[in-house]
């Protein structure tokens, strides 16, 4: 019983990273390709699984408006949570966006970083701070 247990969490833990393998891929053929909305939805879900890599592409493409209109403001909510998981790119595009946002965008991002932690944080990650 024990090594059927084992087993059956080798299954899931495989399917699980050839998911996520293939979901990059298709990404970053469609990146490739300019087809910016369709790598957008394949980051997205990898964002939401709370891969900090993903979170800061999300970033990017919210900064350059890439698949979506372009927004500072999420932008800086998706390297907050990337930076939340100690992530240094999420931490140092976070940083940089904290000096060219006025107050009212910096309170925003902060409050969506909040919602959008217990949704894609929480599942994933034991710690973590914003």
């Amino acid at each position: 019983m024990k090594y059927l247990s084992l087993a059956v969490l080798m299954v899931a833990i495989s399917a699980s990273s050839l998911s996520m393998a293939s979901d990059c891929s298709v990404g970053y053929a469609h990146m490739k390709n300019g087809k910016f909305k369709q790598a957008y939805t394949e980051f997205r879900g990898l964002a939401e699984r709370g891969y900090p890599i993903y979170m800061n592409m999300m970033g990017d493409m919210h900064l350059k408006g890439q698949g979506v209109p372009p927004s500072k403001v999420i932008a800086h909510v998706w390297y907050s949570l990337s930076a939340a998981q100690g992530n240094e790119k999420g931490l140092s595009e976070k940083k940089k966006l904290g000096k060219v946002l006025n107050d009212e965008q910096l309170s925003d991002s902060k409050y969506f970083a909040k919602e959008y932690a217990q949704d894609y944080l929480e599942p994933y990650v034991v710690s973590w701070t914003l």
